[in-house]
């Protein structure tokens, strides 16, 4: 069984050899961080050249579900979405979500979410800024 500040043949890779090396971290009973008593580099665990991986039970039991690929959406599908005309932005208006903003410096956006302390999070097709709104 391996312990934290026990010992593990593991191959460096700064020396470039299956050397003894000290362990730093330990997850599901694996090494998972350790150092070489040559020359002191810290590394991940690398399992030496030739020799199979050691596999806790746990995840050898797990077995991988398919991933979903992400739907993309388009910005300017995102935007025709919002009804109503562009409202020029100025921090003295209030705003709501899902209206739509023209920026003098990032172009058309709209509102996604309100924040607290007057601020307003709009989404434009670069970035998502964080501005302040409804200041007298």
């Amino acid at each position: 069984m391996t312990r934290v500040g026990g010992e593990v043949d593991a191959f460096c890779t700064k020396c470039l050899m299956t050397l003894a090396h000290t362990v730093h971290a330990v997850v599901d009973r694996r090494p998972v961080k350790v150092e070489c008593n040559t020359c002191h580099g810290v590394h991940r665990y690398r399992d030496p050249p030739g020799q199979a991986p050691a596999r806790s039970s746990a995840a050898a039991r797990a077995t991988k579900a398919p991933r979903e690929k992400p739907t993309v959406v388009a910005f300017d599908e995102l935007l025709g979405a919002r009804k109503g005309p562009a409202r020029p932005y100025s921090p003295k208006i209030m705003f709501a979500i899902d209206d739509v903003v023209d920026h003098p410096t990032f172009g058309r956006g709209f509102v996604n979410a309100l924040r607290d302390g007057g601020k307003v999070e709009i989404t434009f097709r670069s970035d998502v800024k964080l501005l302040v709104h409804g200041r007298v």
